[in-house]
């Protein structure tokens, strides 16, 4: 569906018009994502709840973002993907960078005791910050996960983020993720995608004389 640009404008116009600190704020939930949970929100805006919370009741009075979740944890969500997607688009590119970034590390930070939780979370905002090392690191572990899970298309679509991510001297690498390629293709009845991931992994691996 092609959204006439006006109504993007007209949202555009209206975050313009919200107080800085507010607007700061929409933006960092618009990079965190769709659904926003507020521990998240209030570690970024390295601000203390009572400060928060009124500049929220106002977000949410102006239906840019609403409460969907108290238990167990405080979360909002965006009232519209326009919104979303209008609040994200009105900061600069370098500004989205470091903010992927920055949430990236607070995610660490704050589940850290559980943190195969968030792995596909942490690829994502680690991709859109281009830090290609833990960007890699989260595909490979989040597609992982997802093959013990035996959801075979989400491995897939992971592993090949992974591919995408490695460099020609990372021959070692790029046969491992091909070998994971070859098995979840398989269980995914995909058999020439597998036999073609099989095939490029091995002579890899004959290139690296690794006759194991």
């Amino acid at each position: 569906i092609q959204v006439p640009a006006t109504v993007q404008a007209i949202l555009a116009a209206r975050i313009d018009r919200l107080p800085p600190a507010e607007k700061h704020l929409l933006q960092v939930a618009a990079v965190i994502g769709k659904d926003v949970p507020f521990v998240l929100l209030r570690e970024i805006a390295g601000e203390p709840e009572e400060r928060l919370r009124p500049r929220l009741a106002h977000l949410q009075t102006a239906e840019f973002l609403y409460e969907t979740s108290l238990f167990p944890d405080l979360e909002y969500t965006f009232k519209h993907a326009l919104t979303h997607e209008v609040a994200y688009s009105s900061l600069l590119v370098q500004r989205r960078k470091e903010l992927h970034r920055v949430v990236g590390v607070a995610i660490e930070e704050l589940y850290a005791d559980r943190l195969a939780e968030q792995y596909e979370v942490l690829a994502h905002h680690f991709s859109k910050a281009e830090e290609q090392g833990k960007s890699l690191e989260y595909f490979m572990k989040a597609g992982d996960k997802a093959a013990r899970s035996f959801a075979n298309r989400e491995a897939i679509a992971l592993y090949e983020h992974a591919l995408g991510l490695l460099t020609d001297d990372r021959r070692q690498l790029r046969a491992e993720v091909l070998g994971k390629l070859a098995v979840v293709t398989g269980h995914a009845a995909d058999i020439d995608a597998s036999l073609r991931h099989a095939e490029a992994a091995l002579e890899l691996y004959q290139a690296l004389d690794d006759k194991r």
